[in-house]
């Protein structure tokens, strides 16, 4: 006869606003508790967005285009830490809803970069409004911390991009 393994209790860990259950295996894992967080801004951004008819995915990639005026993909994927591959998808529905262009480049038929148009910028101003809303709720949460845990996300993202 089989034996039945017993689950794994879920810890129940404290936070400030809810409760978030977190396994034990879990409880001391950096990589975790970051994308815990992260997941919790994206879905806060998200609702924020979602009442606007507006997809959250899209602000950084407007944004940066809006900075940069033109990038090829392979750019913008570098800039905004997306893989070439998933992105494609998004630049598609972009162009679909007349937020971005293609421009083929003259001298490589096979390159090509993106643009935003006039719509994409108003886009982009009207998720810059919400961002920034959010970002300000995310500073009252983080309070006096926030060079602190900008520097040690920082320190993440330079020592894991590097090798």
């Amino acid at each position: 006869m089989a034996k039945t393994l017993a689950k794994p209790k879920l810890e129940l860990v404290k936070g400030e606003d809810s409760d978030v259950l977190i396994p034990e295996a879990f409880r001391n894992v950096l990589g975790y508790h970051l994308r815990v967080a992260q997941e919790a801004s994206f879905q806060a951004f998200s609702m924020a967005v979602d009442k606007a008819d507006l997809k959250p995915g899209w602000y950084s990639i407007l944004t940066i285009l809006a900075e940069y005026e033109e990038l090829t993909p392979s750019d913008l994927s570098r800039v905004c830490g997306r893989d070439r591959s998933t992105l494609t998808a998004t630049l598609k529905g972009l162009s679909i809803r007349g937020l971005i262009e293609r421009h083929q480049n003259p001298d490589d038929q096979r390159s090509y970069s993106v643009r935003l148009t006039a719509e994409g910028l108003k886009m982009q101003r009207r998720l810059h409004a919400i961002a920034h809303q959010h970002d300000q709720r995310l500073d009252e949460i983080v309070g006096e911390d926030k060079d602190v845990v900008l520097a040690v996300l920082a320190r993440i993202v330079n020592a894991l991009a590097t090798g």
